[in-house]
């Protein structure tokens, strides 16, 4: 690039910048504790993603027999699950007998 770009020309490569930006991203370096987070550049609007239980949940347990992560806390009604380690994979939401589990975002 040196040739392409000589000297202080090589200012030139900036193809971009970001100056707000919002997005996630998994951990998946131990397959059995997949890790979500979210990332943010800026000050975007947030955007809340995932798979929320609302007042629906009669508290079958079911969506977290199908969990792949166990990340559904079953001891509170409505159950709770945890974002930080939700895969997105939508086996709950398919399972919930009163539809009580809804994905946003």
């Amino acid at each position: 690039m040196q040739k392409i770009y000589p000297g202080d020309t090589r200012s030139t490569l900036e193809v971009f910048r970001l100056y707000e930006a919002s997005g996630e991203y998994f951990d998946i370096s131990d397959p059995s504790r997949v890790t979500r987070d979210s990332i943010v550049i800026g000050q975007p609007e947030a955007v809340v993603s995932g798979y929320f239980v609302g007042d629906k949940c009669i508290g079958c347990k079911l969506c977290c027999s199908v969990c792949p992560q166990k990340c559904i806390d079953i001891s509170a009604r409505p159950v709770v699950i945890d974002q930080s380690r939700c895969l997105h994979c939508g086996r709950c939401e398919e399972i919930c007998p009163k539809q009580a589990i809804e994905k946003r975002g």
